[in-house]
């Protein structure tokens, strides 16, 4: 009996340690891409904000929930910042005080931005983004199992039974954590270099352009796709492709697509490969130990979920029916093709001027997709289109400096060359489109 009790006691000792040393509990929402956490300010309703380990050198704000909650005008400085979207200047506001589930964070840098274009994009009122500043000051534990976020003072502290202790550094001055990984390409190579762990990617896996052009990614990846992205104050370009695997800290997953930075100025580098993401990081439940420099990892029940690919053998079966498409219109009779890939028929010839690049032209035009339907236009309206040939899309503009005024043709015109790889409107991302176009006058 005497040895019951002893045993008792001493397990109540331990828990009652760990809870002791644990600081805060609380719920996270969750929505399979964000982690978001209440914060509060100067006593206000709870704010949403985005909870991101790739988040450094202060809290973001959303420039009006700023000005709502009363953050102080004074001690405000601008700083530069830069992102996936290149470097932006913001507004600074220093010296404030944040509260997460009852934890005062005090001195803290605000830097004031507008989410609306985030918000939009994910579907979900973002107040603000938040990161470092709760890990440089607490050991941190997210269940995704249980949407759960725990902060303790110390690892000591904290039951890390079951998880991988992943050792990790910092680079140059920025405190996002950093270890190695290994993929294996479409190509059966496989090549190892550091990730920053950012878990406020929605991608997988970011490559850096250096990383990808120092190992020739664009002759091993296979087939890819041109997506557009989203950084912190700029749209950005990004390459999808598969990739066979990826491996770290002991941890294997199989066939997953990848995302690509593409950046026309870089210069090919080894060593940083790039960023993991959110879709890779939410398969664990994780404490963060930024004191020694140490993530502990515990896969989930998420874990063994295939990633998902659906999207993307779409876009590529799409691609594939564009390519087979002017293959073979190339053939039909009366139809060219120019260097740049356009493709047009002559419907009628005018025998007016031909227009300048500096000419403002009026010009008449129904732009269709390759099933009829018509996106923009219409043909033969009573009311031309009357601007500058700068303002048309690519592909028209080509066709215009080569029409006599007068002339009528038909335009086959790629993605490149029409919307692009992200689409607009009702035209889908990487679609052909037609157009029969007039060019009516050259204004003076």
């Amino acid at each position: 009996m005497k040895l019951i009790t002893k045993i008792g006691a001493t397990l109540l000792l331990f828990s009652t340690q760990y809870v002791q040393a644990q600081v805060a509990s609380f719920p996270f929402e969750w929505n399979k891409n964000e982690i978001r956490i209440n914060v509060r300010m100067n006593g206000s309703e709870p704010m949403s904000f985005i909870f991101d380990t790739g988040s450094v050198g202060g809290v973001s704000i959303d420039s009006a929930t700023a000005e709502k909650v009363g953050v102080s005008k004074a001690n405000r400085q601008t700083v530069d910042i830069a992102g996936n979207g290149g470097i932006g200047s913001y507004t600074m506001a220093v010296d404030q005080t944040i509260d997460v589930a009852g934890v005062q964070l005090k001195g803290v840098s605000l830097v004031l931005n507008n989410f609306d274009r985030l918000s939009k994009a994910i579907g979900v009122k973002i107040q603000g983004i938040i990161g470092d500043e709760i890990m440089n000051h607490y050991v941190t534990q997210i269940d995704f199992d249980h949407q759960q976020m725990k902060l303790y003072q110390h690892i000591q502290n904290v039951d890390t039974t079951g998880y991988t202790c992943i050792p990790f550094d910092y680079y140059r001055g920025v405190m996002i954590p950093r270890f190695p990984i290994s993929i294996t390409l479409a190509n059966g190579e496989t090549v190892t270099g550091k990730v920053m762990f950012d878990s406020g990617n929605a991608a997988t896996l970011l490559v850096s352009t250096p990383f990808s052009i120092f190992h020739d990614f664009d002759h091993k990846l296979g087939k890819t796709l041109t997506v557009g992205g989203l950084g912190l104050s700029n749209s950005t370009t990004e390459q999808v492709a598969e990739i066979k695997s990826m491996a770290f800290g002991g941890f294997n997953f199989n066939k997953m697509l990848i995302k690509l930075t593409v950046n026309p100025a870089a210069k090919p580098g080894e060593g940083y490969l790039g960023i993991l993401g959110i879709d890779v990081i939410k398969r664990f439940n994780l404490i963060l130990d930024y004191e020694h420099k140490k993530i502990y990892m515990q896969p989930n029940h998420t874990y063994g979920t295939a990633f998902d690919e659906s999207d993307f053998q779409e876009k590529i079966a799409a691609e594939q029916e564009n390519e087979s498409f002017l293959k073979k219109n190339r053939k039909e009779p009366g139809v060219k093709t120019t260097a740049s890939g356009l493709q047009y028929k002559v419907l009628s010839q005018g025998n007016g001027p031909v227009p300048t690049a500096s000419d403002r032209v009026q010009l008449y035009f129904t732009i269709k997709l390759l099933d009829g339907k018509v996106v923009s236009g219409p043909f033969n309206s009573d009311k031309p289109w009357k601007h500058h040939i700068d303002k048309a899309l690519d592909g028209i503009r080509e066709a215009v400096l080569m029409m006599p005024v007068g002339s009528k043709w038909e335009l086959y015109i790629p993605a490149s060359l029409a919307f692009g790889e992200t689409g607009y409107d009702a035209v889908p991302p990487g679609a052909i489109v037609t157009c029969e176009l007039e060019v009516a006058k050259i204004d003076q």
